[in-house]
């Protein structure tokens, strides 16, 4: 079973993440070099109001970057958070249809180790009518010798039945004479 591969989407956020420090760390030493400027010039130059509309307008612009900045990681932010959700979502996905795979794989063996056993007792109950066609056919043998058995004996017994009577009438008749 193939792991996922966080290490890679972990490794990228923490590119991001680096990248975004680096930025934020240059911003923050401009920003700090500009102010240090702005107060040595201010220390300086006290008295120019040019000076100072220069350094609030510098200020201004370097607060609305700031926020732009922000805006920028808050977006990141959740683009990362989405990724991960996405991710999440088809590892979760993948796990689910491996357990299926693996449940099906079990059925699959069941179903034939199943097939197989009916296959030998197949074979086996073929044997067994085979033996017992042989079994009857024998006996529909003996049936037949029997039954023309007994249609004989009883053909012998009208013969006997009529020889009987035959002889009666013929005693009945050397009877009748001496008397």
């Amino acid at each position: 079973m193939a792991q996922p591969e966080p290490a890679s989407s972990d490794q990228r956020l923490s590119q991001i993440n680096d990248e975004l420090s680096n930025i934020l760390e240059e911003k923050i030493e401009f920003l700090t070099r500009t102010l240090s400027e702005t107060q040595r010039f201010t220390q300086k130059i006290a008295n120019t109001e040019l000076e100072i509309q220069r350094n609030s307008a510098q200020h201004s612009r370097l607060q609305g970057q700031c926020d732009s900045l922000s805006d920028e990681v808050g977006t990141l932010i959740e683009r990362v958070q989405s990724a991960t959700s996405d991710r999440d979502a088809k590892q979760s996905e993948k796990f689910e249809k491996e357990k299926e795979i693996q449940r099906l794989e079990f059925e699959i063996a069941d179903n034939q180790k199943a097939c197989g056993e009916s296959q030998e007792r197949i074979k086996g109950l073929e044997g067994e009518l085979d033996v017992l066609d042989k079994e009857n056919s024998k006996l529909t043998s003996r049936i037949t010798v029997l039954e023309e058995g007994v249609l004989r004996m009883k053909e012998v017994r009208k013969e006997y039945i009529s020889k009987i009577a035959g002889l009666d009438k013929e005693m009945k008749n050397l009877g009748a004479l001496e008397d």
